[in-house]
């Protein structure tokens, strides 16, 4: 489990780093208007140095750590805005632990589907919470206990869609930095071009973090379903 550690630690950096960087720009332009991008690369040239950069490196950790919050429930609302679901199997596991009500003897289970017997593992290990969210922490948690190095590639996808769900939080807070700088700037047709690319930018990387969070979970369950699989045959013999 050490090796487990300290494989997450770059992960959890890097996506704090690049997620909080869209927000440092923001801020960026809204003290500093600019009347071009070329204009904004000036600008950014002039106080390159070493010094600069770990500071603007430390304030994008600090920012992209301290939103998650805000960009989770951002996540959901963009979620329910375009009927995406982050859980990779849908509402199928809530459905198929509705239908089996019924107990099942050790023989009668190996008969069933993967679907159905991944319910019934899931019901027996750690309990069929109401919400998806709370199904992830108990089967990391399980993972975790049993040294399964899903986990890691699991907590690897996690990071990567935190990263991407604050890069699109921020891109999509960047127009609004722009149009404001209309007040003071003026208009421009560069500006306007960077509003639209900007709200692209932050349309993909929904998408993006949406994949990323998916394939978590799906990490996690068939590392589970595995997992228990190898106990169950373990014990068998």
């Amino acid at each position: 489990m050490d090796k487990l550690k300290f494989a997450l630690g770059p992960y959890e950096v890097f996506s704090a780093i690049i997620g909080g960087s869209p927000l440092i720009l923001a801020l960026f332009l809204l003290y500093n208007p600019v009347g071009s991008l070329q204009d904004t690369l000036l600008s950014v040239k002039d106080e390159l140095s070493l010094p600069f950069v770990l500071l603007i490196g430390f304030c994008s950790y600090i920012l992209g750590g301290s939103i998650q919050g805000i960009t989770w429930r951002y996540f959901l609302l963009l979620c329910r805005a375009f009927r995406k679901d982050y859980s990779y199997f849908g509402n199928m596991i809530e459905k198929r632990n509705a239908a089996l009500s019924q107990a099942y003897e050790p023989a009668a289970i190996t008969a069933l589907d993967f679907e159905d017997k991944l319910v019934l593992r899931l019901r027996d290990k750690i309990g069929i919470p109401k919400k998806h969210n709370w199904m992830n922490s108990r089967l990391a948690a399980y993972l975790k206990a049993i040294s399964s190095e899903a986990v890691v590639t699991s907590e690897s996808y996690l990071a990567s869609h935190i990263m991407h769900r604050n890069l699109s939080f921020g891109f999509l807070l960047l127009p609004v930095v722009i149009v404001t700088n209309f007040f003071q700037g003026g208009f421009s047709f560069e500006r306007v071009l960077l509003i639209f690319l900007s709200i692209f930018i932050a349309y993909m990387s929904f998408f993006r973090s949406l994949a990323f969070k998916r394939w978590q979970n799906r990490e996690l369950l068939l590392g589970f379903y595995f997992s228990t699989e190898n106990s169950t045959q373990t014990s068998s013999k």
